[in-house]
């Protein structure tokens, strides 16, 4: 048997950094994270599950983007609807 250990190949996801994705060295994915506030990485063994975790983190970025829109746009309709309201009530005066 061989007396080198087998490198063990793994995918490094880099969820919040200086720029997310999936690195194939620790190197790469430490350039990503060091200095960046609150920065997250997750290592994984096989290419597929690292895609995976990218996809399902992305998915969940996307849906908060999209709560906040609506959040957003019902501020919005709230204050239009209210502005309209008072505009009517003015002229009733």
């Amino acid at each position: 048997m061989n007396d080198q250990k087998m490198k063990i190949e793994k995918y490094y996801v880099v969820f919040h950094g200086k720029k997310t994705g999936i690195y194939r060295s620790w190197i790469e994915c430490a350039h990503m994270i060091i200095g960046v506030k609150g920065s997250r990485f997750e290592s994984f063994e096989s290419e597929s599950d690292a895609k995976d975790a990218l996809y399902k983190y992305q998915r969940k970025e996307v849906e908060a983007e999209n709560d906040i829109k609506e959040v957003y746009a019902n501020i919005i309709f709230a204050f239009v609807l209210g502005f309209m309201i008072g505009v009517k009530r003015c002229k009733n005066y």
